[in-house]
């Protein structure tokens, strides 16, 4: 059975007298004693320990249901933990287990094992009462690849409305220029959490960052990352590095705060500050040069050193700008020129990959993923419709 739910409008988060998505719904298992030795043997082979004595009927069953469970491609060594977390695998139909499972093929994920160790719950869930539900909500707060969204956090099925989704996402839609669509694509997991995330935004708020919603629209990992053991002391150490205003700073570089300082920042900064002869407060102007590679920063400033142009343009343009405009603009030198000294450096040092050529790359790689996801779906889809087909048949 394939189910089709449209989006739904952000009202489904609206406050209500008495709204209340129902969660996952689980058969009842059967009670009566246990038969067949080697049945029961196979429950201790796979560490399974029913709450309740299996009827006859769901013993005889117990192949089967737990082939349909391998077949989706569920770990031998996980299989005990999604009995135990949804017994009622154990006694109902394989077809009534499956419109979940459907609707994620639907959406585009492919890794139905995945899901379901992670999310037993996916197993017999209700989709137009539930799941869908909860996806319509997600598209209509923007969150637009929802296959990818699901593939990392499966657990939405899981997720109470009123008591889960709707604090995390007043809590984020009442800061303003957030896009709450993007975070919560991003942190699919940490962006439900209004336990988790309140503290960070209180810290970012109280630290002064201008135009907070834009910040954390453009980082959305800030809302995830450890405040004691990451951003307090990144904060700490680039003030003591002689910036003056890191709030501003942070603003118009957020991932500065993803960088480790040891192996990251504090080369760069000691690279800009030394050899390249630069300034705080160009570093101030211009704080995404710190997102550079060492490599890049020596490449540009040597062959405007030879060219007797070192320091004579300030770091945007010069580490912004093509590699056209580098060499006949900034360098007065040819191309040609630039290309045969960057030929030389990797003779020595390694090729130097350029941010078009990673672009390039990035972009390439993400068409190949999605003819992967494509494949990927059409092959699980026949392995659920074999599965189903043989239960049928069993």
């Amino acid at each position: 059975m394939r189910v089709s739910v449209a989006a739904r409008p952000l009202s489904l988060l609206q406050p209500t007298s008495a709204r209340q998505l129902p969660h996952c719904r689980r058969a009842a298992s059967s009670a009566a004693p246990a038969a067949a030795a080697s049945l029961e043997e196979l429950l201790q082979q796979h560490r399974i320990a029913p709450s309740a004595p299996l009827a006859a009927d769901a013993l005889g069953r117990l192949p089967s249901r737990l082939a349909f469970l391998q077949g989706l491609g569920v770990p031998d060594a996980a299989v005990a933990a999604v009995v135990r977390r949804n017994p009622s695998v154990l006694s109902t139909e394989p077809q009534a287990l499956s419109p979940g499972l459907d609707y994620l093929l639907s959406l585009g994920v492919a890794d139905l094992g995945g899901s379901v160790r992670r999310a037993p719950d996916l197993l017999g869930c209700s989709v137009r009462r539930d799941l869908g539900l909860k996806v319509a909500i997600l598209q209509s707060l923007g969150v637009r690849d929802i296959a990818r969204y699901l593939s990392r956090n499966p657990r939405l099925v899981s997720i109470d409305v009123e008591r889960q989704m709707r604090p995390a996402v007043e809590l984020l839609s009442s800061i303003p220029e957030l896009e709450v669509g993007r975070v919560l694509e991003q942190l699919p997991t940490v962006g439900l959490n209004a336990e988790a995330i309140a503290p960070r935004i209180e810290y970012y708020r109280s630290l002064g960052v201008p135009r907070l919603g834009r910040f954390l629209s453009r980082h959305p990992p800030l809302l995830a990352y450890s405040l004691e053991a990451n951003v307090q002391p990144k904060v700490a150490w680039l003030k003591e590095q002689g910036f003056g205003d890191v709030p501003t700073l942070l603003s118009r570089n957020p991932s500065l705060l993803s960088m480790p300082v040891e192996a990251s920042l504090a080369p760069k900064l000691a690279l800009l500050l030394g050899p390249l002869g630069r300034q705080i407060g160009d570093i101030e102007h211009f704080p995404r040069i710190l997102n550079y590679s060492v490599e890049h920063l020596t490449l540009r400033h040597d062959f405007l050193a030879a060219a007797g142009k070192a320091g004579a343009h300030g770091l945007t343009r010069t580490y912004r700008s093509s590699p056209h405009t580098f060499a006949t603009k900034l360098a007065k030198r040819s191309l040609d020129e630039f290309e045969a000294f960057v030929a030389r450096r990797a003779s020595t040092r390694g090729p130097h990959r350029r941010a078009a050529d990673a672009f390039l790359a990035r972009y390439e790689g993400e068409g190949a993923k999605d003819d992967q996801r494509r494949a990927a779906v059409a092959a699980a889809r026949s392995r659920l419709d074999g599965l189903l087909e043989a239960a049928r048949k069993a």
